[in-house]
């Protein structure tokens, strides 16, 4: 998220950038032209068969653009089905995660460590720029390691809910189908932009919430289906069991 919605890490991922992406959410949000499916199975069988294909595949390029009243980032992710690596970038914010053989590795500069995981500026100023590690039985690794591997990331693009189908559209140059309905936290309302033709993988997500005065959004790009991702693994790592405080679990 390669997706990105709000998180316990301290952050809240809702993604865009500018004028133009507020235009084409509350486009997708309901000027598609989007109706009620006439029977209730055809949109959940058309989302079911299109993350049966993605989850086949194996992989992929997520790419977010999000937007949090006036704060704005991108997020890059490659997601396999059990390694990712994902960079961040919100104003000087910095910071990369890599999910490799079920350990979860961050790294970032000082504004990054203290505003994206909340650590202490203390802390930030000793671990800038260092990789820290979080295993499974560390009480931080759930939430650094959400939406990472190629399943989760899915999950977090997929609408529930009352789901309704909108006409076909083109998106990014491809014919596509749109689902909408709602989202994960933080997105009042999500649409989800499958091929018509071939595979039917999802092409594009974007996602909308909050109210005018503190709107969030996000515009979701998937691509590279089914290219080897390959993950660096850090040589070396500070155990994040080993910090006394300030870790991501203690925000």
């Amino acid at each position: 998220m390669l997706t990105v919605v709000e998180k316990s890490r301290r952050v809240a991922l809702a993604v865009g950038g500018c004028g133009c992406i507020l235009a084409n959410i509350a486009i997708a949000a309901g000027a598609y032209g989007a109706t009620p499916v006439q029977q209730s199975g055809s949109a959940n069988q058309i989302l079911k068969s299109a993350m049966a294909s993605a989850k086949k595949i194996g992989s992929v390029r997520v790419t977010v653009h999000f937007f949090s009243g006036k704060t704005t980032g991108e997020l890059v992710q490659d997601s396999a089905r059990a390694s990712a690596e994902q960079t961040v970038a919100i104003g000087k914010e910095r910071v990369s995660i890599v999910l490799s053989a079920g350990t979860v590795y961050f790294s970032g500069n000082i504004q990054g460590l203290v505003h994206y995981f909340g650590l202490t500026t203390g802390v930030a100023n000793t671990l800038a720029n260092q990789w820290v590690s979080a295993s499974p039985s560390d009480s931080a690794f759930p939430s650094l390691a959400a939406g990472l591997t190629l399943s989760s990331a899915l999950g977090e693009v997929s609408p529930t809910g009352s789901i309704v189908r909108g006409k076909r559209q083109t998106v990014d140059g491809q014919s596509t189908m749109s689902l909408s309905g709602t989202g994960p936290s933080g997105i009042a309302r999500l649409t989800l932009f499958i091929a018509a033709h071939g595979k039917s993988l999802p092409v594009e997500a974007v996602g909308s919430g909050g109210s005018a005065q503190n709107a969030s959004g996000e515009i979701v790009t998937f691509s590279r289906w089914g290219e080897t991702v390959h993950v660096p693994v850090p040589s070396e790592s500070i155990p994040i069991s080993t910090l006394s405080a300030g870790s991501p679990a203690a925000g």
